[in-house]
């Protein structure tokens, strides 16, 4: 939603309006505003922004480039050869790295409130959707191994990795994309669908939460990890670039719109989980009000 307060013939204060909104990763909000402040007072500093906007977006504009860029920027960061390559590829060999991640996970608030909902819930098979190298599912498969987990992952790199760190029967890794997963399994195939930090990524969400909820049986719980990012300029805001040459993430979620679009489902609930961001991860020149994550969850209609 535009700020309708803004003066757009105040280039520089609304540049900085949309600066605020590109650091806390509201592309959607930063290129609405940017285009209609355009519109309102064409100026040629707002068309130039517009398209840089455009340009760290156009990975959504096509299946096949959101692949590509997911792909290539997980490809670099798993396989730079060098000596630490070659360490962690021995602890994997050895089950070292499967134990660790197993241990770093499970202690996660995040994966605490999953194993909750698991205990609560007792399903018979569980979807980890957007599985990343496997950390969550692993888990989740060596602590339960009661039940049957499958991972999906859109990062052949990610799939392989994970396929390597895996030492649980109970856990098998697919190839695949979160908004596709209909397309993996028949419906009403898992009794519990989560997701970590993936909706924030995916090119439509709606197509993702039909998909996720179409493979959920009734009755069934469906969890989400998203971003919760809250700031207030504190200074003059930097020019903003994406640290992969594109957004990878690219909307927020707030309190407020997670109630307004969740909070009437059976069993809703939502709770905040606050983290401490990484050293020089935010500018200085902006107030941290919230930062950390949402943990939503909620039940399928029978």
């Amino acid at each position: 939603m535009v700020d309708s307060g803004l003066d757009f013939h105040d280039v520089e204060g609304t540049i900085q309006a949309i600066r605020l909104e590109l650091h806390r990763e509201n592309l959607a909000g930063a290129e609405e505003l940017v285009r209609t402040a355009a519109a309102v007072h064409p100026d040629r500093r707002y068309d130039e922004l517009a398209t840089k906007i455009r340009g760290w977006l156009s990975h959504l504009d096509t299946r096949d480039a959101y692949v590509r860029a997911q792909e290539t920027q997980y490809y670099r960061l798993r396989w730079d050869i060098g000596l630490k390559w070659i360490e962690r590829r021995m602890r994997v060999l050895l089950g070292r790295k499967t134990r660790k991640l197993v241990r770093r996970r499970a202690a996660k608030p995040e994966f605490q409130l999953l194993e909750r909902e698991i205990l609560a819930h007792r399903p018979a098979r569980v979807l980890d959707g957007g599985a990343g190298e496997g950390g969550a599912a692993l888990a989740v498969g060596a602590r339960h191994p009661w039940l049957r987990v499958d991972g999906v992952e859109v990062s052949e790199t990610n799939v392989k990795l994970a396929r390597q760190l895996n030492r649980f029967p109970n856990v098998t890794f697919h190839v695949g994309l979160l908004e596709e997963v209909h397309q993996l399994f028949p419906p009403a195939t898992f009794d519990l669908v989560y997701s970590f930090a993936v909706l924030e990524h995916v090119r439509d969400v709606d197509a993702t939460l039909a998909s996720m909820l179409a493979v959920l049986k009734p009755g069934g719980r469906l969890c989400f990890v998203v971003p919760m990012h809250e700031f207030v300029a504190a200074g003059p805001i930097p020019e903003y670039e994406p640290i992969h040459g594109y957004c990878d993430h690219v909307r927020i979620f707030t309190e407020s719109e997670l109630h307004a679009r969740f909070g009437d489902r059976p069993g809703f609930s939502l709770t905040k989980i606050p983290s401490l961001p990484k050293p020089g991860e935010i500018p200085g020149c902006l107030k941290i009000l919230e930062f950390g994550s949402f943990f939503a969850a909620f039940t399928m209609l029978a």
